[in-house]
């Protein structure tokens, strides 16, 4: 059987091409993760929690059919044009490709700190991530002087899950900081050293490495766009609580890094 992905990201197209064994790295409702021999990274699944750069798109029913026959652990074999999952089950990968890319030049900063506000972040101040601990990380952040490594070491991989909270919401941070530079260079180039670093899982470093260098999933970009609670409602549907964890962190940022002066 040959099933048809819709659509595949700039770079999972470019890193298809050039190799030919992949790993099945784990499975959970809304697709799947593959990996190669180096731990470089691609997402199969359905558009639920966005698109990404290194995502390949499946309708709901292909997703279905391949995750009823796969498991972590086994080896798929790439050639030019499909991914091959068992004798009898291949994915036709070479489909229209697409780059993600913010359709606007700028964002309504006042209206997305309005929106991002109206939203109530109680459940962070009883844990890890009370509103001075993350305040202090922004101010840290901003201040070319300042020791941030133990800060950003606390914050990286702290949580459960493919995506630890605190990998989510440095995303959020990183979003913000794309909009709004506001994170000295040289803390910059400490994210990178640390996200290098086996501090979190193998997903979240993906989604790290890409923040990093300004690029995000169609879900934060559609809220660059158009800066709405209604794009809001839909960043918070993503996983059981990532999206919500991106939101605490662009509302950090938000309060401390400089965009209200």
């Amino acid at each position: 059987m040959i099933l048809n992905a819709q659509a595949i990201g700039v770079d999972a197209f470019e890193f298809l091409k050039q190799t030919t064994e992949l790993t099945v790295h784990s499975i959970f409702k809304k697709g799947f993760n593959l990996v190669d021999a180096n731990e470089e990274l691609i997402f199969v699944g359905t558009t639920e929690n966005g698109m990404f750069p290194f995502g390949i798109i499946l309708d709901d029913m292909t997703k279905n059919k391949i995750i009823s026959q796969i498991e972590v652990g086994q080896s798929i074999k790439v050639t030019p044009m499909t991914l091959q999952f068992t004798q009898n089950l291949q994915l036709n990968w070479k489909e229209d490709v697409y780059n993600l890319i913010s359709k606007s030049e700028g964002i309504d900063i006042a209206q997305l700190r309005e929106n991002v506000e109206s939203y109530a972040f109680d459940e962070y101040q009883k844990g890890d991530f009370k509103s001075d601990t993350m305040q202090k990380l922004i101010a840290s952040l901003k201040d070319t002087d300042a020791d941030v490594e133990q800060q950003l070491r606390y914050l990286i991989g702290r949580g459960q899950g493919l995506t630890p909270s605190g990998d989510d919401m440095l995303v959020g941070m990183l979003f913000i900081h794309s909009i709004h530079p506001y994170i000295a260079k040289i803390h910059l180039e400490k994210i990178k050293q640390l996200i290098n670093e086996p501090l979190t899982t193998l997903v979240s470093q993906t989604f790290l490495k890409y923040a990093v260098n300004d690029q995000f999933s169609s879900k934060l970009l559609d809220l660059k766009d158009n800066p709405s609670k209604e794009r809001i409602a839909e960043l918070l549907k993503v996983g059981s609580s990532s999206g919500k964890d991106t939101l605490y962190g662009i509302y950090t940022a938000l309060r401390r890094s400089g965009t209200n002066e």
